[in-house]
């Protein structure tokens, strides 16, 4: 098999699995453009593989190199930027979880005091 083919098939079963996944609801939109670009990145390398030739003749690397000196990069970045994506998500429901808790506590406080009967007034009424 060789590397042409093999980035052809991985675009086409890149491109499918992100269209199911996104079908599905499992996948949000920002994340499968991304990886819908790499789907076809690795389409055009197989169907064209010229420039990515062109690149290691220029960069005095084989072929296969070539394309793991493009594509590993590419991945990295990917996988950074959705690591602060989760990140941010993290701090967002621990921030939430807390204010949830506080506001939890409230309303037990509150459903406390109108559970016990209101104190008397002075004796004698009003002064």
């Amino acid at each position: 098999m060789t590397a042409e083919l093999l980035m052809l098939l991985g675009g086409a079963a890149a491109f499918a699995i992100t269209l199911y996944w996104v079908r599905r609801r499992e996948l949000r939109e920002k994340y499968a453009a991304a990886w819908v670009a790499l789907a076809t990145l690795l389409l055009l390398i197989g169907l064209f593989p010229g420039p990515i030739k062109w690149f290691a003749e220029w960069a005095h690397l084989s072929y296969p190199t070539a394309v793991l000196f493009v594509s590993l990069p590419l991945t990295y970045l990917f996988a950074f930027t959705v690591s602060v994506s989760l990140t941010h998500q993290n701090r967002r429901n621990v921030r939430l979880t807390q204010e949830l808790a506080i506001l939890e506590e409230r309303v037990r406080q509150l459903e406390k005091a109108l559970k016990q009967p209101a104190p008397a007034g002075p004796p004698g009424g009003d002064a």
